[in-house]
């Protein structure tokens, strides 16, 4: 019964659930602004109750440079010896690189500046010089950028020797991804809404936290559908009424169980106390050892 209690008071608390969001990005490509300029009000309030974003960004191979040298020379356009490649017309892959690795340790560090950061960048720095006028953002908004340097810093292989050579973390992890897509894409855990519109993707990620009163689920979604789907959508405001109901519905059932383990913790008093008044002295028996034999007396 005491099991059954915890888990009501836990359901109550309403305890965070594990929701995976994924991006796959490209730098050539700007399709994601729109729904990042969207999504960024909502960002912090998802992520405090579970939203894991996952960024996956598109990396070109460098299958020469294997042959050539094994990794083991700089490449203009790439890290790692040609492990990690990109290719613009106006700068060098390894500065795209390494603007990569810095957006995603403003999302590791400064999770709250990521969207914002990256917007920005989208719109300002894509065709200019990058490295003065990414630093631009965090000066305007007096940010100090030093937690994201050592980020960027202890991504590398400290143990590699050569400076254009060295292996990356962050990027090993974008290699595992095999994101090869060209375009901007959205994943929420399985189900892929790269070409859904953002209220309909908003009303399916608020689906996931139904057991959580979110603000960005409580505003009022207008979502463009066929008149035969209108019936079948759910609004977020549906969602806080349902919300409410099922909070009531497991205070009472946590009421019901505190009650419960109430009376039966005092039946089971009053019959341990009634058993203790009527039953008779039982006679005693306490064993002495005397030599090699045990004798027993008994009424001691």
């Amino acid at each position: 019964m005491l099991y059954f209690f915890i888990i009501a008071i836990a359901l109550v608390k309403n305890a965070k659930i594990d929701v995976n969001l994924t991006i796959g990005l490209d730098f050539q490509d700007n399709s994601y602004m729109e729904f990042f300029n969207n999504f960024s009000s909502h960002y912090s309030e998802f992520k405090e109750n579970g939203l894991n974003l996952n960024i996956a960004q598109h990396l070109l191979p460098c299958y020469s440079c294997n042959t050539r040298h094994q990794f083991q020379k700089s490449e203009k356009n790439c890290l790692g010896g040609g492990r990690y490649c990109q290719y613009s017309d106006y700068v060098s892959g390894q500065i795209i690189l390494k603007e990569l690795l810095f957006q995603q340790c403003v999302l590791d560090v400064l999770p709250q500046h990521y969207f914002n950061y990256t917007i920005y960048f989208g719109k300002q720095c894509k065709k200019s010089t990058m490295v003065d006028c990414s630093k631009n953002y965090f000066k305007n908004n007096n940010i100090t950028t030093d937690p994201i340097d050592e980020c960027v810093m202890n991504s590398f292989n400290q143990q590699d020797v050569q400076e254009d050579i060295k292996t990356n973390k962050i990027l090993d992890k974008y290699k595992d991804m095999q994101y090869n897509q060209t375009f901007y894409s959205l994943y929420l855990d399985s189900q892929d809404l790269s070409k859904s519109p953002y209220n309909e993707f908003l009303q399916q990620l608020c689906q996931k936290f139904v057991n959580a009163s979110l603000q960005s689920c409580g505003q009022s979604v207008n979502i463009e559908t066929s008149s035969n789907q209108k019936d079948n959508n759910k609004t977020p405001t549906n969602q806080k009424e349902n919300n409410s109901l099922e909070q009531v519905f497991l205070f009472i059932f946590a009421l019901i169980i505190l009650i419960l383990m109430a009376s039966g913790g005092w039946t089971l008093l009053n019959k341990i106390q009634f058993g203790s008044r009527q039953a008779p002295k039982s006679r005693i028996t306490i064993p002495k050892l005397e030599g090699d034999h045990i004798i027993q007396e008994d009424d001691i």
